[in-house]
């Protein structure tokens, strides 16, 4: 007897699981940025990084430069 109420709880656990998610509506929200505003900031940093280890070097030309 054990054996059959055991069978019948793991069925009718299973066709329950199935039949809720088949019916389970599935919303996809978005949250964060698009692709393209990923990449324009990726690019935005790189640039400010670039600028800014340009500015630190020492520039022998340049009169406002902190070589004397």
């Amino acid at each position: 007897m054990i054996p059959w109420l055991i069978l019948t709880a793991v069925l009718s656990g299973s066709t329950c699981w199935c039949l809720g998610h088949r019916t389970a509506r599935i919303r996809v929200i978005f949250i964060g940025a698009t692709a393209q505003q990923d990449q324009a900031a990726i690019a935005a940093d790189e640039t400010a990084r670039f600028w800014r280890l340009v500015d630190s070097l020492d520039h022998p030309d340049d009169p406002r430069s902190s070589a004397a």
